[in-house]
């Protein structure tokens, strides 16, 4: 962590200037989808959205409507606030087999759902899943909250810049924004503040907006044993970008890595992702150009170029549906006619249009997400796996990414928030120096582990005509583990599956009782064959007494 202010804005312009093509990519996207999106997208005096107009390129709103799909898409089908869509166990499967060690990673689970859903997470999470379509990428930070523990902060298109480590995983991310006097009074106190911030706010100026950065970053001169900033794994930096002070707004920092940056796609080393938005970007603008020839063509049509004696030009002319004209018709003059007549093929322009549409909305994967949520039959995730392969195949190293570079941070970041406030209770000891594992559940998830769900059931039936045959082949499948791992791909509650330890005793008392049956029997047999033998007549005597007195004999 440094103490010169110089360092930080040096690195902040180098980041700065490796995206500068970038951001004019990310402007061009905006220009067609979502123009209020962005901040510094075309120069630094566009601080804030102020209301002015942005649409200026859009005439068929369907960049919009494809993105509004996409977002909800992604967020029902991998991170539904109405269903369980994570799942905690241990790095040891043995571990997780074990009753006390199941629960506890149940409550666990369950206590993280909770925070997630009194928190704005699943609100911060639909500006992040339709700027990660459009953009590429969308970084947000989560902080603590008093009230509701957790504060999520997505961020837009622009307003940050990202570098990788030496594993090409964003680990550092320099932001620019706006506060005004006032907020930067509030949030920093007034002696943090510049002495030009102080004046504006004392000389009720205090709406005035103030550049800020704010650096998050590892700490690469972490001391050791110290519960202060400079012993944090991240460090967090304030400060005012035009300040002249060599001093900082606030210098504080983070136990484990704070914001998450997940990208759509990668190519390479590029720190910043590929998109759907960037790949139909083509696509979009040729929609745009087509829908204003197509309204060209119908005003000429509708309004076309006329023609009229020159004797008008004196007199004047309406055009206005029920005037009329009165032109002396004699000496040749035929009167108002077109220019030029034209007929516009409104349904082939029609169908063009809509051919490019359609491979919008199949870029942004509409098609797919449609069909999950259709509104007449809910689908389960192996009908979404048996309709959709083709579509899933493409965007499953999507969902991968979006899981190791957002899920899995938020995860270990929110368990870290409620474990410091006491929030988790102790683990059993079990599961003492061993790591947690995340497993997700959501029908994106469910629907990307079919193809383990059906190689069960094809090998559980293949198993089960040959024991018809012979029997002894049941003895080469594990039944037990296979009810695990299909458990696990299709996401049942723990709860519902009994761990190994539990079922091994139910077993145990299973065979104790079977055994005390069978002596049991073999008792009640014994007394009736003696009550046979005492009962059976042999010279008048029986042939118990017969057994008797020849072993007394």
């Amino acid at each position: 962590m440094s103490n010169d202010k110089k360092y930080y804005k040096k690195r902040f312009t180098e980041l700065e200037q490796e995206a500068t093509d970038w951001k004019k990519l990310w402007a061009e996207v905006a220009e067609y989808t979502l123009p209020r999106s962005g901040r510094y997208l075309t120069s630094n005096t566009e601080q804030r959205n102020d209301g002015k107009k942005k649409r200026q390129q859009i005439i068929n709103g369907i960049g919009a409507d494809v993105i509004q799909i996409i977002s909800a898409g992604i967020q029902g089908g991998l991170t539904s606030p109405a269903r369980p869509w994570f799942a905690l166990s241990s790095s040891n499967e043995k571990l997780s087999e074990i009753g006390s060690v199941k629960e506890w990673l149940h409550i666990v689970q369950k206590a993280i759902m909770r925070v997630l859903s009194r928190s704005n997470f699943y609100n911060s999470l639909h500006q992040v899943y339709a700027e990660l379509a459009n953009f590429g990428v969308c970084p947000m930070l989560i902080e603590e909250d008093e009230d509701t523990i957790i504060r999520c902060r997505p961020f837009t298109i622009g307003e940050y810049y990202l570098s990788l480590n030496s594993k090409y995983r964003v680990d550092t991310m320099y932001r620019q924004f706006t506060m005004t006097a006032r907020q930067m009074v509030e949030k920093f106190g007034e002696d943090k503040v510049s002495a030009t911030v102080k004046r504006a706010f004392k000389n009720d100026m205090k709406e005035t907006d103030f550049e800020i950065i704010h650096v998050i970053e590892p700490n690469n001169d972490k001391v050791l044993d110290n519960d202060t900033a400079e012993g944090m794994e991240y460090s967090s930096i304030y400060f005012e970008k035009s300040g002249k002070q060599d001093k900082f707004l606030r210098k504080s920092g983070y136990n484990i890595m704070p914001f998450v940056a997940p990208r759509w796609s990668v190519v390479g080393t590029d720190t910043y992702g590929d998109s759907p938005g960037i790949n139909s970007l083509g696509d979009l603008k040729q929609l745009q150009k087509m829908e204003k020839l197509k309204l060209q063509a119908i005003e000429k049509e509708v309004f076309p170029a006329m023609n009229a004696p020159t004797a008008l030009k004196r007199e004047g002319v309406s055009v206005v549906a029920g005037d009329v004209n009165y032109i002396d018709m004699g000496q040749g003059n035929q009167g108002i006619t077109p220019t030029y007549q034209i007929k516009v093929d409104l349904q082939n322009l029609g169908m063009e249009i809509q051919n490019v549409e359609n491979r919008i909305r199949r870029s942004y994967f509409n098609d797919l997400f449609l069909s999950m949520f259709a509104q007449d039959k809910r689908m389960t995730a192996t009908e979404v796996n048996e309709r959709s392969q083709e579509r899933l195949l493409i965007l499953g190293s999507v969902i991968e990414r979006i899981q190791s570079e957002m899920l899995d941070i938020i995860i270990d970041r929110v368990f870290d928030i409620m474990y410091r406030k006491g929030l988790i209770p102790p683990p059993p000891q079990e599961l003492q120096g061993s790591d947690l594992k995340v497993e997700y559940i959501s029908m994106l998830a469910q629907a990307q582990k079919m193809v383990g769900v059906t190689a069960i059931e094809q090998i559980a039936g293949f198993v089960g005509n040959l024991a018809a045959a012979n029997p002894a082949v049941l003895d080469k499948l594990d039944f037990d583990q296979a009810v695990d791992e299909y458990a696990e791909m299709v996401g049942v509650p723990p709860a519902i599956i009994r761990s190994d330890d539990n079922v091994a005793k139910i077993r145990q008392a299973q065979q104790q009782q079977a055994a005390q049956m069978q002596q049991q029997e073999m008792l009640a047999n014994s007394i009736q064959g003696a009550k046979t033998l005492s009962e059976t007549k042999m010279n008048e005597n029986n042939a118990l007494d017969a057994l008797m007195g020849n072993q007394i004999q």
